[in-house]
């Protein structure tokens, strides 16, 4: 069985690198080619628990992604996990969609939403999955650490269903489960995949953006009164669109948020790490769809949209 990994980020090293440790063949895809041969020069550790275990250069397929579809055509790959941040998604599937006549397993570990409609647009016969995960990485020097164990949740996408002739989809499932559970993950394969996604869209929308624009780590959000009462603001406000849009996420969101915030207290939140590094944020797909989930239902996200606006504000001027 041969697994793609698209993004070469912590996460994406993680999965890759406890994939091939548990016996699979993984293929890195790195967004430049001095990415890749580091990979293949310097190999990867992986510490978790205190424990390291080292994957050699030698045994390390890893490859610029502008090369992913010579590869492909040589040697068609069973999965593809695709681990790259949503700001990297348009220039991805420009890369991918000359595999649009092909049928593929595509995993999506993306934050926000909006992306999943582009992926099957550009590759219509392909069987894409969502992907929720907990799991916490950190990437240091030739290699990453697993920083905390979590679960990963996936399900195929509605798109996804409305193709699906038979019931081979299923198989493909329990195949996935398997593989991502032999590696050492806890990984459950969910027919509410859209009602987690939606969860995770509310956390982060409370979260992320905050963090950025104070220059906090996600546990002094609970430090005091003002803070809180922004993020209530954020939280009623997308509970009232989750509702007009008959969006069900549950009763117990507000004391999980703050949840977050406690077991994350020293984690810098990805959209503050894009800030302080002068990056594009992936605000459009989190702010940016709740914005759009009320236009939807006839709604204004005033909240919101001032998070949106202010993210984007901080964007150094010449960075698309």
């Amino acid at each position: 069985m041969v697994i793609d990994i698209v993004g070469a980020g912590s996460l994406g090293l993680l999965y890759g690198g406890k994939l091939q440790a548990g016996g699979y063949s993984v293929r890195f895809w790195t967004r430049t080619p001095e990415q890749a041969e580091e990979l293949r020069v310097r190999g990867l550790t992986i510490t978790e628990q205190g424990k390291k275990t080292k994957l050699l250069p030698q045994h390390i397929q890893a490859y610029p992604i502008t090369e992913w579809s010579a590869h492909w055509h040589d040697q068609p790959g069973d999965w593809l996990l695709l681990m790259v941040k949503q700001t990297s998604i348009d220039d991805v599937i420009h890369i991918m969609e000359t595999m649009k006549d092909y049928i593929l397993n595509i995993v999506c570990f993306q934050n926000g939403m909006g992306h999943i409609e582009k992926i099957q647009a550009a590759l219509p016969l392909s069987s894409i999955y969502r992907a929720v995960t907990t799991e916490g990485a950190k990437r240091v020097q030739y290699g990453v650490i697993r920083a905390g164990e979590g679960q990963t949740w996936f399900g195929r996408d509605v798109h996804t269903k409305e193709i699906e002739k038979d019931t081979s989809g299923n198989l493909e499932e329990v195949r996935l489960e398997a593989l991502l559970q032999q590696a050492g993950f806890n990984c459950t394969a969910s027919n509410q995949i859209d009602k987690l996604i939606y969860r995770k869209l509310l956390i982060n929308a409370v979260i992320n953006p905050l963090t950025a624009i104070w220059r906090i780590p996600n546990g002094e959000l609970l430090q005091n009164d003002y803070r809180l009462k922004v993020m209530r603001r954020l939280y009623d406000e997308a509970l009232a669109i989750y509702k007009a849009s008959d969006i069900m996420v549950g009763t117990d969101m507000w004391e999980e948020i703050l949840s977050v915030c406690r077991s994350t207290a020293s984690n810098t939140s990805s959209m503050l790490a894009d800030v302080m590094q002068g990056r594009r944020t992936e605000v459009e797909s989190i702010s940016g769809q709740m914005v759009q989930l009320a236009h939807g239902c006839g709604l204004t996200a005033p909240q919101h949209e001032l998070m949106l606006h202010l993210i984007e504000g901080i964007r150094p001027e010449g960075v698309s």
